[in-house]
């Protein structure tokens, strides 16, 4: 594993961008990171490690695709969809109007079902 501490940017419940600085690794288009809440409970002294799950997170819109109970679950979710044309698109709502946001939507799931989301 090779998550190092970074400045991100995650999509809130509200659809606002957070700046936080995290263990991540970068994997174009996508992050991986730990759960914004341990990382602040970790940052408060309320916790003293991390768990197991891993986020992946969308690069630009900051969204979070998924959370899998380990880091190589998170790791072989985000090699399977690395190249779908689809993630370059920067907003959420660019991702949304894009034609293949249906098939891609599919494939998340399944994926999610796969891996243990």
């Amino acid at each position: 594993m090779s998550l190092t501490l970074q400045s991100i940017v995650v999509a809130t419940a509200a659809n606002k961008q957070e700046t936080l600085f995290m263990p991540a690794e970068h994997i174009y288009p996508f992050i991986i990171h730990r759960l914004v809440d341990e990382t602040r409970e970790k940052e408060n002294g309320s916790r003293q490690r991390y768990s197991k799950t891993h986020v992946v997170s969308h690069l630009y819109s900051g969204a979070q695709v998924g959370r899998f109970p380990s880091y190589a679950k998170a790791l072989a979710v985000v090699q399977k969809m690395k190249d779908w044309p689809i993630w370059i698109m920067p907003t959420i709502k660019l991702l949304q109007q894009h034609p293949d946001w249906q098939e891609a939507s599919r494939e998340v799931r399944s994926l999610k079902r796969e891996y243990g989301h």
